[in-house]
Protein backbone atom coordinates (compact mmCIF):
# COMPACT_ATOMS: atom_id res chain seq x y z
CA UNK A 1 0.00 0.00 0.00
CA UNK A 2 2.84 2.37 0.81
CA UNK A 3 4.25 1.89 -2.66
CA UNK A 4 0.91 2.75 -4.29
CA UNK A 5 0.58 5.87 -2.18
CA UNK A 6 4.08 6.98 -3.07
CA UNK A 7 3.40 6.46 -6.75
CA UNK A 8 0.12 8.41 -6.65
CA UNK A 9 1.88 11.29 -4.91
CA UNK A 10 4.28 11.63 -7.85
CA UNK A 11 1.95 11.10 -10.81
CA UNK A 12 -0.37 13.52 -12.63
CA UNK A 13 -3.94 12.49 -13.41
CA UNK A 14 -5.02 11.95 -17.06
CA UNK A 15 -7.99 14.30 -17.55
CA UNK A 16 -7.52 15.88 -21.02
CA UNK A 17 -9.52 15.01 -24.15
CA UNK A 18 -9.40 16.75 -27.56
CA UNK A 19 -12.12 19.29 -26.75
CA UNK A 20 -10.63 20.21 -23.40
CA UNK A 21 -7.16 20.15 -24.91
CA UNK A 22 -8.13 22.72 -27.55
CA UNK A 23 -9.65 24.94 -24.86
CA UNK A 24 -6.53 24.68 -22.71
CA UNK A 25 -4.18 25.21 -25.67
CA UNK A 26 -6.00 28.27 -27.04
CA UNK A 27 -6.19 29.85 -23.59
CA UNK A 28 -2.46 29.21 -23.02
CA UNK A 29 -1.35 30.57 -26.39
CA UNK A 30 -4.02 33.17 -27.25
CA UNK A 31 -4.61 35.61 -24.45
CA UNK A 32 -2.49 38.20 -22.75
CA UNK A 33 -0.15 38.64 -25.71
CA UNK A 34 -2.97 39.23 -28.16
CA UNK A 35 -4.74 41.64 -25.83
CA UNK A 36 -1.75 44.00 -25.62
CA UNK A 37 0.93 43.22 -28.24
CA UNK A 38 -0.93 44.37 -31.39
CA UNK A 39 -1.04 47.87 -29.92
CA UNK A 40 2.45 47.75 -28.43
CA UNK A 41 3.93 46.61 -31.76
CA UNK A 42 2.03 49.30 -33.66
CA UNK A 43 3.30 52.06 -31.36
CA UNK A 44 6.90 50.92 -31.82
CA UNK A 45 7.07 49.69 -35.42
CA UNK A 46 4.21 51.38 -37.26
CA UNK A 47 3.32 49.84 -40.63
CA UNK A 48 5.70 46.91 -40.12
CA UNK A 49 3.63 45.58 -37.20
CA UNK A 50 0.94 43.61 -39.04
CA UNK A 51 3.53 41.94 -41.28
CA UNK A 52 5.49 40.88 -38.21
CA UNK A 53 2.51 38.76 -37.12
CA UNK A 54 2.44 36.97 -40.46
CA UNK A 55 6.20 36.41 -40.42
CA UNK A 56 6.10 35.10 -36.86
CA UNK A 57 3.42 32.57 -37.88
CA UNK A 58 5.66 31.34 -40.72
CA UNK A 59 8.57 30.95 -38.28
CA UNK A 60 6.33 29.09 -35.86
CA UNK A 61 4.79 26.52 -38.22
CA UNK A 62 7.72 24.06 -38.54
CA UNK A 63 8.36 24.42 -34.82
CA UNK A 64 4.78 23.33 -34.16
CA UNK A 65 5.23 20.25 -36.32
CA UNK A 66 8.25 19.40 -34.18
CA UNK A 67 6.30 19.99 -30.97
CA UNK A 68 3.31 17.92 -32.07
CA UNK A 69 5.44 14.92 -33.00
CA UNK A 70 7.67 15.07 -29.92
CA UNK A 71 4.69 15.56 -27.60
CA UNK A 72 2.82 12.63 -29.15
CA UNK A 73 5.80 10.31 -28.75
CA UNK A 74 7.17 11.59 -25.42
CA UNK A 75 4.26 12.84 -23.28
CA UNK A 76 5.62 14.31 -20.08
CA UNK A 77 4.97 17.02 -17.51
CA UNK A 78 8.09 18.96 -18.47
CA UNK A 79 7.31 19.34 -22.16
CA UNK A 80 10.54 20.69 -23.64
CA UNK A 81 12.46 19.26 -20.67
CA UNK A 82 11.25 15.78 -21.58
CA UNK A 83 12.03 16.35 -25.26
CA UNK A 84 15.63 17.32 -24.46
CA UNK A 85 15.94 14.33 -22.15
CA UNK A 86 14.76 12.04 -24.96
CA UNK A 87 17.22 13.59 -27.40
CA UNK A 88 20.30 14.20 -25.27
CA UNK A 89 19.75 12.46 -21.94
CA UNK A 90 19.61 14.11 -18.56
CA UNK A 91 22.50 16.42 -19.47
CA UNK A 92 20.22 18.10 -22.01
CA UNK A 93 17.23 18.31 -19.68
CA UNK A 94 18.99 20.30 -16.95
CA UNK A 95 19.99 23.45 -18.86
CA UNK A 96 16.69 23.75 -20.75
CA UNK A 97 14.73 23.36 -17.50
CA UNK A 98 16.28 26.54 -16.14
CA UNK A 99 15.65 28.40 -19.41
CA UNK A 100 11.97 27.43 -19.27
CA UNK A 101 11.69 28.51 -15.65
CA UNK A 102 13.10 31.90 -16.62
CA UNK A 103 10.71 32.12 -19.57
CA UNK A 104 7.63 31.22 -17.55
CA UNK A 105 8.55 33.54 -14.67
CA UNK A 106 8.41 36.54 -17.02
CA UNK A 107 5.58 35.09 -19.11
CA UNK A 108 3.29 34.62 -16.12
CA UNK A 109 4.10 38.12 -14.90
CA UNK A 110 3.30 39.50 -18.38
CA UNK A 111 -0.12 37.83 -18.22
CA UNK A 112 -0.83 39.21 -14.75
CA UNK A 113 0.29 42.73 -15.69
CA UNK A 114 -1.74 42.73 -18.90
CA UNK A 115 -4.86 41.70 -17.00
CA UNK A 116 -4.11 44.31 -14.38
CA UNK A 117 -3.90 47.01 -17.07
CA UNK A 118 -7.37 46.05 -18.27
CA UNK A 119 -8.67 46.23 -14.70
CA UNK A 120 -7.03 49.64 -14.31
CA UNK A 121 -8.69 50.84 -17.53
CA UNK A 122 -12.06 49.77 -16.11
CA UNK A 123 -11.43 51.58 -12.83
CA UNK A 124 -10.04 54.67 -14.55
CA UNK A 125 -6.73 54.77 -12.68
CA UNK A 126 -3.34 53.22 -13.46
CA UNK A 127 -2.73 53.01 -9.71
CA UNK A 128 -4.93 49.90 -9.54
CA UNK A 129 -2.69 47.91 -11.88
CA UNK A 130 -0.17 46.52 -9.37
CA UNK A 131 -2.73 45.51 -6.68
CA UNK A 132 -4.86 43.88 -9.40
CA UNK A 133 -1.87 41.85 -10.62
CA UNK A 134 -1.24 40.55 -7.09
CA UNK A 135 -4.91 39.58 -6.70
CA UNK A 136 -4.78 37.75 -10.03
CA UNK A 137 -1.83 35.67 -8.83
CA UNK A 138 -3.37 34.78 -5.49
CA UNK A 139 -6.70 33.69 -6.98
CA UNK A 140 -5.23 31.61 -9.83
CA UNK A 141 -2.89 29.89 -7.39
CA UNK A 142 -5.77 28.91 -5.13
CA UNK A 143 -7.90 27.66 -8.04
CA UNK A 144 -5.06 25.65 -9.60
CA UNK A 145 -4.59 23.93 -6.26
CA UNK A 146 -8.10 22.47 -6.70
CA UNK A 147 -6.92 20.28 -9.59
CA UNK A 148 -6.76 20.11 -13.39
CA UNK A 149 -10.40 19.07 -13.80
CA UNK A 150 -11.64 22.44 -12.54
CA UNK A 151 -8.93 24.40 -14.37
CA UNK A 152 -9.52 22.80 -17.78
CA UNK A 153 -13.31 23.10 -17.53
CA UNK A 154 -13.10 26.80 -16.65
CA UNK A 155 -10.63 27.45 -19.45
CA UNK A 156 -12.82 25.77 -22.07
CA UNK A 157 -15.72 28.11 -21.22
CA UNK A 158 -13.65 31.27 -21.07
CA UNK A 159 -11.76 30.36 -24.23
CA UNK A 160 -15.06 30.45 -26.12
CA UNK A 161 -15.57 34.00 -24.81
CA UNK A 162 -12.01 34.88 -25.82
CA UNK A 163 -12.54 33.75 -29.40
CA UNK A 164 -15.82 35.68 -29.64
CA UNK A 165 -14.29 38.89 -28.27
CA UNK A 166 -11.22 38.78 -30.48
CA UNK A 167 -13.30 37.91 -33.54
CA UNK A 168 -15.48 40.94 -32.78
CA UNK A 169 -12.44 43.21 -32.53
CA UNK A 170 -11.07 41.86 -35.80
CA UNK A 171 -14.34 42.38 -37.70
CA UNK A 172 -15.97 45.59 -36.42
CA UNK A 173 -13.57 48.17 -37.95
CA UNK A 174 -14.27 46.67 -41.38
CA UNK A 175 -18.01 45.98 -40.95
CA UNK A 176 -19.43 48.67 -38.63
CA UNK A 177 -21.98 50.83 -40.54
CA UNK A 178 -20.75 54.36 -41.13
CA UNK A 179 -17.30 53.83 -39.60
CA UNK A 180 -14.41 55.13 -41.67
CA UNK A 181 -11.02 53.74 -40.61
CA UNK A 182 -8.32 56.33 -40.00
CA UNK A 183 -5.42 54.18 -41.15
CA UNK A 184 -4.57 51.63 -43.83
CA UNK A 185 -2.48 48.51 -44.31
CA UNK A 186 0.57 49.46 -46.36
CA UNK A 187 3.96 47.93 -46.90
CA UNK A 188 6.52 49.27 -44.39
CA UNK A 189 8.93 51.89 -45.64
CA UNK A 190 11.78 49.83 -44.13
CA UNK A 191 11.21 46.06 -44.63
CA UNK A 192 14.02 45.28 -42.17
CA UNK A 193 11.89 46.82 -39.41
CA UNK A 194 9.81 43.64 -39.51
CA UNK A 195 12.65 41.60 -37.94
CA UNK A 196 12.82 43.31 -34.52
CA UNK A 197 9.02 43.55 -34.56
CA UNK A 198 8.89 39.74 -34.80
CA UNK A 199 10.96 39.59 -31.62
CA UNK A 200 8.29 41.57 -29.78
CA UNK A 201 5.16 39.87 -31.14
CA UNK A 202 6.70 36.41 -30.85
CA UNK A 203 5.55 36.34 -27.22
CA UNK A 204 2.02 35.88 -28.56
CA UNK A 205 3.23 32.71 -30.32
CA UNK A 206 4.71 31.28 -27.16
CA UNK A 207 2.65 28.96 -25.04
CA UNK A 208 3.15 25.82 -27.10
CA UNK A 209 5.92 24.74 -24.73
CA UNK A 210 3.32 25.17 -21.96
CA UNK A 211 0.87 23.05 -23.95
CA UNK A 212 3.63 20.45 -24.29
CA UNK A 213 3.98 20.35 -20.52
CA UNK A 214 0.38 19.09 -20.23
CA UNK A 215 0.91 16.04 -22.49
CA UNK A 216 1.33 13.70 -19.52
CA UNK A 217 -2.31 14.49 -18.65
CA UNK A 218 -3.80 13.54 -22.05
CA UNK A 219 -5.80 10.33 -22.17
CA UNK A 220 -4.40 9.51 -25.63
CA UNK A 221 -1.57 11.93 -26.45
CA UNK A 222 -0.40 10.21 -29.64
CA UNK A 223 -3.82 10.64 -31.26
CA UNK A 224 -5.10 13.80 -29.57
CA UNK A 225 -2.11 16.16 -29.35
CA UNK A 226 -1.56 16.69 -33.12
CA UNK A 227 -5.29 17.47 -33.51
CA UNK A 228 -5.16 19.95 -30.62
CA UNK A 229 -2.05 21.68 -31.98
CA UNK A 230 -3.42 21.95 -35.53
CA UNK A 231 -6.84 23.27 -34.51
CA UNK A 232 -5.35 25.75 -32.05
CA UNK A 233 -2.86 27.10 -34.59
CA UNK A 234 -5.55 27.77 -37.20
CA UNK A 235 -7.69 29.62 -34.65
CA UNK A 236 -4.67 31.59 -33.52
CA UNK A 237 -3.57 32.78 -36.99
CA UNK A 238 -7.02 34.08 -37.96
CA UNK A 239 -7.39 35.98 -34.69
CA UNK A 240 -3.86 37.41 -34.61
CA UNK A 241 -3.74 38.84 -38.11
CA UNK A 242 -7.31 40.11 -37.83
CA UNK A 243 -6.70 41.98 -34.59
CA UNK A 244 -3.35 43.39 -35.75
CA UNK A 245 -5.04 44.74 -38.88
CA UNK A 246 -7.95 46.18 -36.87
CA UNK A 247 -5.57 48.00 -34.51
CA UNK A 248 -3.50 49.38 -37.36
CA UNK A 249 -6.44 50.87 -39.27
CA UNK A 250 -8.37 52.11 -36.23
CA UNK A 251 -5.99 53.57 -33.68
CA UNK A 252 -3.55 56.41 -33.27
CA UNK A 253 -0.15 55.07 -32.12
CA UNK A 254 0.12 58.08 -29.79
CA UNK A 255 -3.06 57.12 -27.87
CA UNK A 256 -2.00 55.77 -24.41
CA UNK A 257 -4.57 52.95 -24.64
CA UNK A 258 -3.03 51.69 -27.90
CA UNK A 259 0.00 50.33 -26.05
CA UNK A 260 -1.80 49.01 -22.95
CA UNK A 261 -5.36 47.97 -23.83
CA UNK A 262 -5.78 48.08 -27.63
CA UNK A 263 -8.86 45.84 -27.66
CA UNK A 264 -10.67 48.36 -25.44
CA UNK A 265 -9.41 51.20 -27.63
CA UNK A 266 -10.65 49.62 -30.90
CA UNK A 267 -14.15 48.86 -29.63
CA UNK A 268 -14.43 52.27 -27.95
CA UNK A 269 -13.38 54.01 -31.16
CA UNK A 270 -15.74 52.02 -33.40
CA UNK A 271 -18.76 51.25 -31.20
CA UNK A 272 -18.52 53.79 -28.37
CA UNK A 273 -17.43 53.92 -24.74
CA UNK A 274 -19.95 51.34 -23.51
CA UNK A 275 -18.52 48.72 -25.87
CA UNK A 276 -15.02 49.58 -24.70
CA UNK A 277 -16.10 49.13 -21.09
CA UNK A 278 -17.57 45.71 -21.86
CA UNK A 279 -14.38 44.74 -23.70
CA UNK A 280 -12.28 45.80 -20.72
CA UNK A 281 -14.32 43.61 -18.39
CA UNK A 282 -14.26 40.62 -20.70
CA UNK A 283 -10.56 41.13 -21.41
CA UNK A 284 -9.80 41.07 -17.69
CA UNK A 285 -11.73 37.80 -17.34
CA UNK A 286 -10.04 36.26 -20.37
CA UNK A 287 -6.57 37.05 -19.08
CA UNK A 288 -7.61 35.48 -15.80
CA UNK A 289 -8.25 32.23 -17.69
CA UNK A 290 -4.98 32.61 -19.60
CA UNK A 291 -3.10 33.06 -16.35
CA UNK A 292 -4.90 29.99 -14.99
CA UNK A 293 -3.48 27.99 -17.89
CA UNK A 294 -0.04 29.57 -17.59
CA UNK A 295 0.11 28.79 -13.90
CA UNK A 296 -1.05 25.24 -14.52
CA UNK A 297 1.64 24.65 -17.17
CA UNK A 298 4.39 26.43 -15.24
CA UNK A 299 3.67 24.33 -12.18
CA UNK A 300 4.14 21.21 -14.33
CA UNK A 301 7.52 22.52 -15.51
CA UNK A 302 8.50 23.16 -11.89
CA UNK A 303 7.19 19.68 -11.02
CA UNK A 304 9.23 18.04 -13.80
CA UNK A 305 12.36 20.02 -12.89
CA UNK A 306 12.05 18.89 -9.29
CA UNK A 307 11.50 15.31 -10.46
CA UNK A 308 14.83 15.64 -12.28
CA UNK A 309 16.30 16.69 -8.88
CA UNK A 310 17.21 20.10 -10.31
CA UNK A 311 14.94 21.76 -7.73
CA UNK A 312 14.11 20.53 -4.21
CA UNK A 313 12.24 17.24 -4.60
CA UNK A 314 9.40 18.48 -2.38
CA UNK A 315 8.16 20.43 -5.44
CA UNK A 316 7.53 17.08 -7.19
CA UNK A 317 4.75 16.08 -4.80
CA UNK A 318 1.10 16.07 -5.82
CA UNK A 319 -2.14 15.91 -3.89
CA UNK A 320 -3.33 12.29 -4.46
CA UNK A 321 -6.98 13.36 -4.17
CA UNK A 322 -7.05 15.76 -7.14
CA UNK A 323 -3.66 15.41 -8.85
CA UNK A 324 -2.62 19.02 -8.15
CA UNK A 325 1.13 19.59 -7.63
CA UNK A 326 0.51 22.12 -4.86
CA UNK A 327 4.16 22.91 -3.95
CA UNK A 328 4.99 23.47 -7.63
CA UNK A 329 1.95 25.76 -8.00
CA UNK A 330 3.22 27.82 -5.07
CA UNK A 331 6.68 28.11 -6.65
CA UNK A 332 5.12 29.23 -9.96
CA UNK A 333 3.04 31.95 -8.31
CA UNK A 334 6.03 33.21 -6.33
CA UNK A 335 8.14 33.43 -9.51
CA UNK A 336 5.45 35.45 -11.27
CA UNK A 337 5.06 37.66 -8.21
CA UNK A 338 8.78 38.43 -8.04
CA UNK A 339 8.77 39.78 -11.61
CA UNK A 340 5.54 41.74 -10.99
CA UNK A 341 7.14 43.40 -7.97
CA UNK A 342 10.23 44.22 -10.05
CA UNK A 343 7.95 45.92 -12.57
CA UNK A 344 6.15 47.76 -9.79
CA UNK A 345 9.48 48.99 -8.43
CA UNK A 346 10.41 50.44 -11.81
CA UNK A 347 13.18 47.91 -12.50
CA UNK A 348 11.45 46.57 -15.62
CA UNK A 349 9.18 47.94 -18.34
CA UNK A 350 6.28 45.93 -19.76
CA UNK A 351 8.14 45.67 -23.06
CA UNK A 352 11.15 44.16 -21.26
CA UNK A 353 8.97 41.66 -19.41
CA UNK A 354 7.55 40.41 -22.71
CA UNK A 355 10.96 40.27 -24.40
CA UNK A 356 12.71 38.46 -21.53
CA UNK A 357 10.02 35.81 -21.67
CA UNK A 358 10.12 35.54 -25.48
CA UNK A 359 13.89 35.15 -25.76
CA UNK A 360 13.91 32.21 -23.36
CA UNK A 361 10.94 30.53 -24.98
CA UNK A 362 12.60 30.89 -28.38
CA UNK A 363 15.79 29.23 -27.07
CA UNK A 364 13.61 26.37 -25.79
CA UNK A 365 12.00 26.01 -29.22
CA UNK A 366 15.37 25.87 -30.97
CA UNK A 367 16.65 23.24 -28.54
CA UNK A 368 13.47 21.22 -29.12
CA UNK A 369 14.17 21.26 -32.86
CA UNK A 370 17.67 19.92 -32.16
CA UNK A 371 16.21 17.20 -29.95
CA UNK A 372 13.79 16.28 -32.75
CA UNK A 373 16.74 15.85 -35.11
CA UNK A 374 18.51 13.67 -32.55
CA UNK A 375 15.49 11.40 -31.93
CA UNK A 376 14.07 11.08 -35.47
CA UNK A 377 16.89 10.37 -37.91
CA UNK A 378 15.34 10.02 -41.36
CA UNK A 379 16.66 12.63 -43.77
CA UNK A 380 13.32 14.44 -44.07
CA UNK A 381 12.92 14.51 -40.31
CA UNK A 382 16.33 16.10 -39.86
CA UNK A 383 15.51 18.52 -42.67
CA UNK A 384 12.40 19.54 -40.71
CA UNK A 385 14.58 20.10 -37.64
CA UNK A 386 16.82 22.44 -39.64
CA UNK A 387 13.82 24.19 -41.22
CA UNK A 388 12.40 24.76 -37.73
CA UNK A 389 15.63 25.98 -36.16
CA UNK A 390 17.09 28.34 -38.77
CA UNK A 391 14.31 31.00 -38.92
CA UNK A 392 14.10 30.91 -35.14
CA UNK A 393 17.85 31.58 -34.94
CA UNK A 394 17.43 34.64 -37.17
CA UNK A 395 14.71 35.98 -34.89
CA UNK A 396 16.85 35.16 -31.84
CA UNK A 397 19.67 37.35 -33.15
CA UNK A 398 17.34 40.34 -32.99
CA UNK A 399 17.22 40.21 -29.18
CA UNK A 400 20.76 41.59 -28.86
CA UNK A 401 22.02 41.93 -25.29
CA UNK A 402 18.95 40.19 -23.90
CA UNK A 403 20.58 36.94 -25.07
CA UNK A 404 22.76 37.16 -21.97
CA UNK A 405 19.77 36.09 -19.85
CA UNK A 406 19.15 32.66 -21.45
CA UNK A 407 22.92 32.12 -21.68
CA UNK A 408 23.23 32.58 -17.91
CA UNK A 409 20.28 30.26 -17.32
CA UNK A 410 21.73 27.58 -19.60
CA UNK A 411 25.01 27.76 -17.68
CA UNK A 412 23.22 27.59 -14.33
CA UNK A 413 21.23 24.56 -15.49
CA UNK A 414 24.38 22.81 -16.66
CA UNK A 415 26.02 23.42 -13.28
CA UNK A 416 22.91 22.16 -11.47
CA UNK A 417 22.97 19.01 -13.57
CA UNK A 418 26.62 18.35 -12.78
CA UNK A 419 26.06 18.90 -9.06
CA UNK A 420 23.09 16.53 -8.89
CA UNK A 421 24.85 13.95 -11.07
CA UNK A 422 27.85 14.07 -8.73
CA UNK A 423 25.60 13.61 -5.70
CA UNK A 424 23.90 10.66 -7.34
CA UNK A 425 27.25 9.03 -8.07
CA UNK A 426 28.35 9.64 -4.49
CA UNK A 427 25.16 8.08 -3.16
CA UNK A 428 25.64 5.09 -5.47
Amino acid sequence: MAETGERSAGELHKTLSVSRGVGVAVSMVVGSGLLVLPGLAFTQFGDAAVFAWIAAAVVMLPLLLVFARLGAHFPNAGGVIGFLRAGFGRAGAGPVAYVLLGATAFGGAAMALTGANYVASLLGSAGWALPAAVVYLIVVGLLNAQGAQLASGLQTVVTALLVLLIALVAVVPFAAPGYEPEGAITLPSDPLAVVPAIGLVFFAFTGWELVASTTEEYRNPRRDLPIVVGASFLIMIVLYVGVAAAVQISLDPEDPLTGTAPVVAVLSRVLGDSAGLAAGLLGALIIFATLMGGTWATSRIVFATARERLLPFAAARVNPANGAPVPAILVAVLMFGGVVLGYGAGLLTLDQVFRLSSVNFLVGYILSALAYGAVFRAWWQRALAVLAALPALVVLAGFGLLLVFPAVLLAAGAVAHRVTAHKAQGAG
